[in-house]
């Protein structure tokens, strides 16, 4: 049985997350320069826009831009060595695809996510995992049991170093991999809509020693469950590590106000 957290834990740590958020509206810095963009755009045959947008979306899920920071046309723009039209475009496909806000005569933010909108997001992504968790272990390949092992034993490295940015990275990896693995476009798309909105509310849900050591555990069992076309077990396996890693979010929130 999940625990319930406090009414009054819960609301302190949101204070001091939405604190966090609103104390820093920067842009940082970018490992990609203008030049080698349109460079690149150009070899590549890839519209300017995608790229930009490609970029820009990246400075968001990684937190380099995070939850509230107003997006700033020039700033991008001199960064990125590229026109505002590029990034003006790129911020409206952002937008579409609810990563940000666009407020009349204010400009636009990355997009902020409620504590109550984020949990029910979790609540829609362990349907999702469950179905993933079946589907991966009916249609899984060879390569593709190979492909997650790989993944494991890496994230397992990094569990052992106690390299939590890594680690959370490879989870992300881990996770879609197993929801490519279903070969449905729908589920694909969906749990992408989903990840994001976690990702824009809470980046570091599975950090810590002792969540990475849980959270390893539960990829292993996802893992042999799918290897062993156990649909039943996958599926629970799968959900169960979502149900979990809310918890984890919540309980990093009120660890993270001290």
């Amino acid at each position: 049985m999940n625990k319930t957290l406090p009414t009054k834990s819960v609301n302190k740590a949101v204070d001091a997350f939405t604190a966090s958020i609103h104390a820093t509206t920067i842009f940082g810095n970018s490992d990609t320069d203008g030049k080698t963009l349109m460079d690149e755009a150009k070899k590549t045959g890839q519209p300017l826009m995608a790229m930009v947008r490609d970029r820009i979306e990246h400075m968001i899920l990684s937190g380099e831009l995070k939850a509230g920071d107003r997006l700033n046309e020039n700033a991008l723009a001199t960064e990125l060595n590229v026109s505002r039209g590029p990034i003006r475009e790129a911020t409206r496909s952002l937008a579409e695809a609810g990563l940000v806000t666009i407020m009349r005569n204010r400009g636009a933010f990355v997009r902020e996510i409620s504590l109550e909108d984020v949990l029910h997001v979790y609540d829609v992504r362990a349907g999702l995992a469950s179905v993933a968790g079946r589907l991966a272990a009916l249609r899984a390949t060879p390569k593709g049991v190979a492909e997650l092992q790989a993944l494991w034993d890496e994230m397992e490295i990094a569990r052992l170093e106690r390299d939590s940015d890594t680690y959370y990275e490879l989870n992300r990896q881990y996770h879609a991999r197993i929801v490519d693995m279903t070969g449905n476009p729908k589920l694909i798309e969906f749990h992408e809509a989903t990840e994001r909105d976690v990702f824009l509310f809470l980046r570091r849900g599975v950090t810590g020693p002792s969540r990475i050591d849980t959270s390893n555990r539960q990829h292993r069992e996802m893992l042999d469950a799918i290897a062993a076309g156990d649909e039943q077990a996958a599926a629970k396996a799968f959900e169960r590590h979502v149900v979990a890693g809310k918890q984890r979010m919540l309980d990093t929130l009120v660890s993270n106000t001290g």
